[in-house]
């Protein structure tokens, strides 16, 4: 079987297209990864056939001079497991999972073929305003050495890909692909039945903050509908500021879960909703040309999927595609009037199946 060694340098159980690239891939080849030792008491991701090495434990307490030290120990740790396994290929995540696959590949095995692939999109003058200088480090070596060697590299859409080809001009068009990020076809919900009681039952799953996001406007706009919407949260990841603006509503009809949910219980929780919130402000590029792995995963699952006016990529897309209603909301209208809710949704033709774009990558890396 062909080898392939993921970098992921962040904990991979915050990354759910890590995990499920993991899932559809492991019996067809061996998969090695080095990432990060989370910090939160959700449950490890274990691969049944991977093996998964986390060398240190996140901190987010941690001094920079810490973080420096602890950032050496990953990259000397993943680039004795790489020597050790001698893979096919290796496919790193984001700038800053960068360089112990460059010192790889350049003393130890210039054949390896190399992938790249990004969550996010970073305009070149955002990596020069980053606070992170690892990263900017890492993305000079990119720039010099890794864009011109690598065998794959991708965006999760189209937009961010032209984006990315237009800020490179190193970079060759032949090796520039999308890899979008869809749940698994075994969270797909055939038939969806909606509440009968005259409620509309919303929910959002993931990051919040006040700055970033519509949850503090959407919370007041729940609150003035007297119940006919309720709304729940599952975040792990937020701002002390949003769990006081929530609490000063004083609403009966939004609850905050602020313990957050273990990624593959989510179809499990999704059952009891109607709507899937998107309630990202766009405030930069890569946020307005962002369907994020939440707009699938509600749509997967037979959702309804409310999203800002702010998200432009959302605009172009083609939703008659989707049998579950995909609403432009402003969120920063009180007024906004509760939009349509089908009763009954048949959405047995959805077929964007993380699976499938898995199988597209392994082909093109091995065949």
């Amino acid at each position: 079987m062909n080898n392939l060694f993921i970098v992921h340098y962040y904990p991979i159980e915050y990354y759910p297209p890590v995990m499920n690239l993991i899932n559809s891939l492991e019996d067809k080849i061996n998969i090695t990864v080095s990432s990060q030792q989370k910090s939160n008491y959700l449950a490890d991701f274990k691969g049944n056939q991977a093996l998964i090495y986390r060398v240190i434990k996140e901190n987010k307490s941690d001094r920079p001079a810490k973080i420096f030290i602890k950032y050496l120990l990953f990259t000397l740790y993943t680039l004795c497991k790489l020597i050790s396994k001698r893979p096919d290929a290796v496919l790193y995540y984001e700038s800053i999972s960068a360089l112990p696959v460059f010192l790889y590949k350049y003393l130890f095995s210039r054949s390896v073929k190399l992938c790249i692939h990004y969550h996010e999109y970073m305009t070149p003058s955002e990596y020069l305003k980053s606070g992170m200088r690892l990263a900017r480090f890492n993305h000079k070596i990119e720039k010099l050495f890794l864009y011109k060697s690598a065998y794959w590299i991708s965006q999760t859409n189209k937009f961010r890909k032209d984006f990315f080809l237009n800020d490179y001009s190193c970079v060759s068009r032949k090796v520039c692909h999308i890899l979008p990020n869809y749940p698994s076809r075994t969270w797909h919900v055939h038939n969806k039945e909606h509440s009968k009681d005259g409620i509309i039952r919303c929910v959002y799953i993931g990051s919040l903050s006040l700055h970033d996001t519509f949850v503090e406007e959407f919370c007041k706009w729940v609150s003035t509908k007297k119940g006919r919407v309720i709304f729940d949260i599952y975040s792990f990841n937020f701002y002390s500021d949003v769990k006081t603006a929530i609490s000063k509503l004083n609403s009966p009809y939004i609850n905050f879960y602020t313990q957050g949910i273990c990624y593959f219980d989510i179809p499990s929780i999704l059952s009891k909703y109607d709507v899937g919130l998107l309630l990202y402000k766009a405030n930069s590029l890569n946020f307005k040309y962002n369907e994020t792995n939440k707009f699938y995963e509600y749509l997967i699952c037979g959702l309804d999927v409310w999203y800002p006016k702010e998200m432009i990529l959302l605009h172009e897309l083609d939703k008659t595609l989707f049998v579950p209603n995909i609403v432009e909301f402003d969120f920063q209208n009180p007024f906004f009037p509760i939009p349509f809710l089908n009763q009954n949704i048949d959405n047995s033709s959805y077929d964007l199946f993380c699976e499938n774009v898995y199988e597209f990558f392994i082909r093109t890396l091995f065949d």
